[in-house]
C-alpha cells in the first residue's frame, strides 16, 4: 500500500489538502474562530498598553486612576477570556468533525480497495490509523490554529512596542529572528523521528493483537516468553522513539525561553541607556517589559507548534497514501433488469493469475461450468481452488485470459451486479455486530421479516433461534458470540438461502463441524443448491462424490477432470486422494446418481459402513 519513491510531502500540500478537503466546508466557523483569536490576540497585548498608562496617569498623581485602572484590566480579562472560550468551542467542534470525517473516508476507502492492496498490510496496523494517526493530525491541527492566536498576539503586542519605543521593538524583533534557524533544524529530526514512531506504533498493535488472537495457541505450546520477548523489543523501540522523539521536541521551549531571556536582558540595557538619554519614560519602561513579557509565551507556543506541525505532516503522508491507493479493478456497465438474474452459466478461456506479489497461482484455465450443475474442486493446499472463487467474484481480475458469465465477460458487468449473483457459504460463518435477524437479512437488502424467517427455517436454523431469549432479535456481538459452529453456519446458510442468488460458491462449507452438525448442514446445503450452478470447494473427499463434474487441479493447474467414478477408475491424483483419506480401493461400480451432500442420506459412498460393504460385494 505504501508508495515507494514518494516524493516528502510539503507542510504546504499536507496542510493544504487537509483544508481543501476537510475544513473549507467550515469557513464561516473558521472566519468566527479567527475573529475571536484576534479579539484575545488584543486583549492580551492591550495589557501592556493599559499598564504604560496606567503608570503614566499615577506619575502624574491622577486620582481617577484608582477607579478606571481596574475596572480596565477585568473588562480586559473579561474579552479575553469569553473570546477564548468561544474560539476553542468552535475550534473543537471543526476538529472533531475532522476527525470523524476523515476516519469515515479511511473506513470507505479500506472497504472499497482492491483486496491485494487492502491484504498489503495486516488489519492491526490499518486500525492504528484511525486512533493514533488520526489523533496527531488533530492534535497538530490544533497547534497550528492555537499558533495563528500565537502570531496574532505577537503582532498585536510588537506594535503596542513601536508606539512606545520602536527603536527598542525593532531590536528584540532581530533577536527573535534568530530562533528560525535552531528551530528548522530541529523540526526535520521531528519529522522523521514521527515517521518512525508511527510505523513503530502500528508494528506494536500488529503484535499484540496477533498474540491476543492465538493465546489459545500459545498457551499449549507455551510460547508465552517468546511472544512476550518479541512484544518488549518493540516497546523499546518504541520506548526510544517516543525519547528521541521528546528530547527533539522539548528542544524548542527552552531554546524560546533562553532567547526570552536575552531579549529581556537586552530590553534592560537598551532601556537604561534610552532612559538615561531621556527617550524613554518609567511608564515606557514598564510598558515594555509587560508587552515581552506577554509575547514570550506565544512565541514559545510557535515553537512547539511547529515541530507538532511537521509530525502532523507524517501522519497525513500515511493517511494520502490510503486514500490515494489506484483500484486496479475497474466497474463495468452492464446491469439486469429488475427482477432478472444470471442463468449461471461460466466459461473460463485460457486464465492464467499471477498475485502482486508475484506467484502465479493459475495456469491456462479453461472450463465449461454449465448453468444449473454442480462441480467441485479438489487438489492438494496450493493447487489454486480458492484462487478460482477470488476471481469469480473479481476480489482479484484474472492476469490474462476471460471469464464469461452467460457469453459477458465478468469485465462488462458492474461489480455491484456481478456480486449480486453469487452466494458464499464458507468454512468460517461471518456474523456481524447486529440482530439475528439482521445477520440473515444481509443475504438481501431490503428482506422482510417473513422472508428473513422462512430462509433461516430452510437452512434448519430455526429451531435454535426461537429458543433465544429474544428470538430473532437477539443482539449479536462478534467479539462475545456464543454459537456454535453448526449454528453460525447455518445464519450463513440462511444469508445465503436469502440470497436467492443463481450461483452458489461452497468453500469447505462444513470442514470445522462436528458429524452431528455436518448431517444438518449439509441437508441445508442440498436445499440450497437445488438448481444453482454450485462450486464446491472440499478436501473431505466424502461432501462431493454425488458432484456432477469434479475438477482436479494441481500447483495451479487442471490435470483431470471427470465424475467420482470416472476419476476413480484413471487411477490419477484424484484416486490418491481418495485412496489416502478413507484407505481402501472403492468398487468403481455406480449407482444412479442424485445430486445430494452426503450425511443427508443413509446409503451413499459418505458412510465408510457403506463403502466397505461395498467394496465387499455385500
Amino acid at each position: 500500500m505504501t508508495k515507494k519513491n514518494q516524493k516528502p510531502l510539503t507542510a504546504r500540500a499536507a496542510y493544504g489538502r487537509l483544508f481543501r478537503d476537510w475544513l473549507k466546508d467550515h469557513t464561516t466557523t473558521l472566519v468566527i474562530t479567527f475573529f475571536l483569536m484576534l479579539i484575545v490576540a488584543i486583549a492580551a497585548a492591550g495589557y501592556a498598553k493599559f499598564i504604560q498608562i496606567i503608570i503614566a496617569a499615577f506619575e502624574v498623581n491622577s486620582p481617577t486612576v484608582i477607579w478606571w485602572g481596574p475596572v480596565g484590566i477585568i473588562v480586559l480579562s473579561l474579552v479575553k477570556g469569553f473570546s477564548q472560550y468561544g474560539q476553542q468551542i468552535l475550534q473543537n467542534r471543526i476538529l472533531s468533525r475532522m476527525q470523524a470525517n476523515l476516519q469515515s473516508k479511511m473506513f470507505s476507502s479500506l472497504v472499497h480497495m482492491d483486496l491485494a492492496n487492502l491484504l498489503a498490510e495486516s488489519p492491526a496496523a490499518l486500525a492504528t490509523r484511525f486512533s493514533a494517526d488520526i489523533e496527531v493530525i488533530r492534535n497538530s491541527t490544533i497547534g497550528i490554529l492555537g499558533s495563528i492566536t500565537a502570531i496574532f498576539t505577537i503582532i498585536a503586542t510588537f506594535a503596542v512596542m513601536l508606539s512606545i519605543d520602536w527603536a527598542l521593538t525593532v531590536s528584540l524583533i532581530f533577536i527573535f529572528m534568530f530562533a528560525f534557524g535552531p528551530v528548522g533544524v530541529v523540526g526535520a529530526k521531528v519529522r522523521k523521528i514521527s515517521e518512525k514512531t508511527q510505523k513503530e506504533i502500528a508494528h506494536m498493535t500488529e503484535t499484540v493483537n496477533e498474540g491476543l488472537a492465538g493465546i489459545r495457541m500459545v498457551r499449549t505450546y507455551r510460547l508465552e516468553k517468546r511472544l512476550t520477548d518479541s512484544a518488549i523489543l518493540t516497546f523499546e523501540r518504541l520506548f526510544k522513539l517516543r525519547v528521541a522523539l521528546v528530547k527533539w521536541q522539548s528542544f524548542v521551549s527552552p531554546l524560546m525561553e533562553i532567547l526570552g531571556g536575552i531579549a529581556i536582558g537586552a530590553l534592560l540595557l537598551l532601556v537604561a541607556l534610552r532612559m538615561e538619554s531621556g527617550a524613554v519614560d518609567l511608564a515606557g519602561f514598564i510598558g515594555l517589559l509587560t508587552a515581552l513579557g506577554v509575547a514570550t509565551n506565544p512565541a514559545r507556543k510557535l515553537g512547539g507548534a511547529y515541530a507538532g506541525a511537521l509530525q502532523g505532516i507524517a501522519a497525513l503522508e500515511r493517511v494520502y497514501q490510503l486514500f490515494d491507493t489506484p483500484n486496479t479493478i475497474k466497474d463495468g456497465s452492464f446491469e439486469y433488469k429488475e427482477g432478472d438474474k444470471a442463468k449461471g452459466n461460466l466459461k473460463f478461456e485460457n486464465v492464467n493469475f499471477m498475485y502482486p506479489d508475484g506467484y502465479q497461482a493459475l495456469f491456462d484455465i479453461s472450463l465449461d461450468i454449465k448453468a444449473g450443475k454442480s462441480y467441485a474442486f479438489v487438489g492438494r493446499s496450493g493447487a489454486g481452488k480458492s484462487t478460482i472463487f477470488n476471481i469469480l467474484s473479481r476480489l482479484f481480475d484474472t492476469s490474462t485470459g476471460a471469464i464469461t458469465l452467460d457469453g459477458r465477460t465478468l469485465h462488462e458487468y458492474k461489480l455491484s451486479t456481478l456480486r449480486d449473483q453469487i452466494s458464499v457459504v464458507s468454512q468460517d460463518s461471518v456474523l456481524l455486530t447486529g440482530t439475528v435477524l439482521d445477520n440473515i437479512g444481509f443475504g438481501r437488502e431490503g428482506a422482510s421479516y417473513e422472508a428473513c424467517v422462512l430462509a433461516a427455517k430452510a437452512a434448519a436454523a430455526d429451531g435454535f433461534i426461537s429458543k433465544l431469549d429474544n428470538g430473532y432479535d437477539t443482539k449479536i456481538d462478534p467479539s462475545k458470540i456464543k454459537f456454535s459452529g453448526g449454528e453460525k453456519q447455518r445464519l450463513s446458510i440462511a444469508r445465503a438461502i436469502l440470497r436467492d442468488a443463481p450461483i452458489l460458491l461452497l468453500d469447505e462449507p462444513t470442514s470445522a463441524l462436528d458429524a452431528q452438525s455436518e448431517n444438518q448442514i449439509r441437508e441445508a446445503l442440498d436445499s440450497l443448491s437445488e438448481n444453482r450452478t454450485t462450486l464446491i470447494i472440499a478436501h473431505r473427499l466424502s461432501t462431493i462424490l454425488d458432484a456432477d463434474q469434479i475438477v482436479v487441479m494441481d500447483q495451479g493447474r487442471i490435470i483431470d477432470q471427470g465424475t467420482h467414478e470416472e476419476l476413480l477408475s484413471r487411477d490419477g491424483i484424484y484416486t490418491e486422494l481418495f485412496n489416502l483419506q478413507f484407505d481402501l480401493s472403492p468398487h468403481s461400480n455406480s449407482e444412479k446418481r442424485k445430486r445430494s451432500f452426503p450425511g443427508s442420506n443413509k446409503n451413499n459412498w459418505a458412510s465408510p459402513l457403506y463403502r466397505l460393504s461395498k467394496y465387499l460385494g455385500l
